[in-house]
């Protein structure tokens, strides 16, 4: 993917974004391939780049006692960062790993901040993926604390229908807050 095809998908998925910034934030971006179960971002690790995914799926995950429990998922066309790394700087939480061969647009976190603070639409950019990441995960406590684990279930498929075909039982379960059997007793009432 060239610099043209990226600040063509980029234009698309973000068609607020003034021609001066997207050319800035081209110029922070690569292109890049990554196999099945690369660590994008590892936990109690800085980190300087966030991703846009262009192919592929990713889950984000906390170790608890040796386990992962997934936290999310990302798809195509989706931001993938953690707020620790875009807020604070700070080493992340969370640990993001790709769970197929992904094509993903990577981009210098430092660089579009830099941007941010001088060019209002690439600060309204920030904003956005910011929000957006807060609304998500406030939906996520909401599914968390309020809803059976059927409810969960629909939700998250509603959501993202892929996760059925590119996500592992183990993980849905996870994600979900349940075991494996009782998304398999979920799947089978369907």
């Amino acid at each position: 993917m060239n610099e043209t095809e990226i600040k063509e998908l980029l234009k698309s998925i973000y068609p607020h974004l003034e021609n001066v910034a997207l050319r800035y934030i081209v110029d922070a971006a690569n292109y890049i391939k990554q196999p099945k179960g690369t660590k994008l971002i590892r936990a109690g690790k800085r980190h300087r780049y966030f991703y846009l995914i262009v192919a592929g799926s990713v889950k984000t995950y906390y170790l608890k006692d040796s386990k992962q429990v997934c936290s999310w998922f990302a798809f195509k066309n989706d931001i993938v960062t953690t707020l620790t790394s875009i807020v604070t700087r700070n080493p992340s939480s969370e640990t993001i790993e790709l769970l197929e061969d992904s094509e993903l647009i990577q981009f210098e976190t430092e660089s579009l901040i830099n941007l941010a603070a001088s060019n209002l639409s690439a600060s309204h950019l920030m904003t956005e993926l910011i929000t957006e990441h807060a609304t998500f995960l406030e939906e996520r406590l909401y599914l968390l604390q309020f809803m059976s684990s059927k409810e969960r279930y629909d939700a998250l498929i509603e959501r993202a229908p892929e996760v059925l075909q590119k996500v592992s039982l183990t993980d849905i379960a996870s994600f979900l807050g349940v075991s494996r059997e009782t998304v398999s007793r979920i799947r089978g009432k369907k």
